[in-house]
């Protein structure tokens, strides 16, 4: 199908439910020229990426037909010479491992990755003038679901998304871990550039690593996405430590509460009152999943529209997709509509209990909504 063909999609609403989630501007400049993006040029928002008609389409199609998704994170900060070793040590599996050096140089000989290691502080040392204790490294874990794809790809994958980014700017180690339940790369990142930058990612820059990782796989003939979980409905987060001292402290009851337990109480709170608090977030997200539901509705009814036997089996694909989506609620509303349910099976009937789904979710509840499903972690 020629691009004038995909100019039925509704492009504006779909950018918009691609959008990564705010989290401030990119911080980092990498080379990356392949990947186009939005609002004030490269790296200046958090902007969906402007796409063509021809390449949304293919973007819908991989995101309804559940292409896997990449993952980007974050795994650590290595202080100093001696713990920028210890983590070469730990990445090559103490010299098992080949370990491939931002100037392709490949590395066996732990001795080496110590002298890389104690090169890397020594630069930091010399651009720190005020002799702040700041980390000399970044690890990075880049993968792919399990058995999705094979362990040679992705390494190749991951050097060409390194390349791309941070060669000319920052040094970095790049090693395959084959030995654990699925594939993955080690990306090791030298905090201090030889120009004086600092590496220093944002939220921007983590999700623009998640577009180029999976660029470089379907550059390999990979089906491969990197959309927000928004974008696929999700709505429940998964749950990182620094949100369990943040629910802790909004609740005033010490960083070491069970987050699970705070969310136990708050949804009995919710279920069991006549008057029940529903959060700012609550809303903003239902309304927000609506938008983003609608979006692929749309898009669904102008495939549907042109008559086209490819565009009817992708509007249907679409279709199946929005249906499965997870309803538009956090784990304290989920859990509350749990304990309202079952009150009303054990013959319960209080003000709360005659409309559950209507009253967690702020709205009636749609077909889809009724279906069961397993709960988003």
């Amino acid at each position: 199908m020629n691009e004038d063909d995909d100019g039925v999609l509704p492009l504006p609403s779909l950018m918009e439910a691609w959008r990564p989630p705010t989290g401030g501007k990119r911080s980092l400049r990498g080379g990356t020229l392949r990947i186009r993006s939005g609002g004030k040029g490269r790296g200046g928002s958090n902007a969906a990426p402007a796409l063509s008609a021809a390449e949304a389409r293919a973007k819908l199609e991989r995101i309804v037909r559940k292409a896997p998704e990449v993952m980007v994170k974050i795994s650590g900060k290595q202080r100093g010479v001696r713990h920028l070793a210890e983590h070469f040590g730990y990445i090559s599996r103490h010299g098992k491992l080949e370990v491939r050096s931002s100037e392709g140089e490949i590395i066996t000989d732990e001795k080496r990755l110590k002298a890389l290691a104690a090169d890397w502080d020594m630069l930091d040392q010399a651009m720190n003038a005020h002799g702040k204790n700041r980390p000399t490294s970044m690890s990075m874990v880049l993968s792919m679901p399990g058995g999705t794809t094979d362990a040679a790809t992705i390494h190749d994958a991951v050097q060409a998304f390194a390349r791309v980014e941070f060669e000319g700017q920052f040094s970095y180690m790049v090693a395959l871990h084959t030995d654990t339940a699925h594939p993955h790369v080690h990306l090791t990142v030298a905090t201090q550039g030889a120009d004086g930058t600092r590496f220093n990612p944002r939220k921007a820059d983590l999700h623009h690593w998640r577009e180029s990782f999976a660029h470089e796989l379907r550059q390999r003939g990979i089906a491969a996405e990197a959309t927000p979980r928004r974008a696929r409905g999700h709505v429940q987060k998964r749950v990182r430590s620094p949100a369990h001292h943040l629910e802790a402290r909004t609740a005033g009851q010490g960083s070491g509460l069970d987050l699970n337990r705070l969310i136990e109480e708050r949804a009995q709170e919710f279920a069991r009152s006549k008057n029940p608090e529903r959060r700012v977030e609550d809303v903003l997200a239902l309304g927000r999943q609506k938008q983003i539901r609608g979006a692929y509705a749309d898009a669904a009814a102008a495939l549907a529209a042109t008559g086209k036997v490819e565009d009817r089996a992708l509007a249907e694909d679409i279709a199946g997709f929005v249906a499965d989506m997870p309803p538009a609620v956090s784990r304290r509303l989920e859990r509350a509509r749990e304990i309202m349910m079952a009150d009303r099976a054990a013959g319960w009937v209080g003000s709360r209990s005659r409309d559950t789904d209507r009253d967690v979710e702020g709205q009636a509840p749609t077909p889809i909504d009724r279906k069961p499903r397993g709960r988003d972690r």
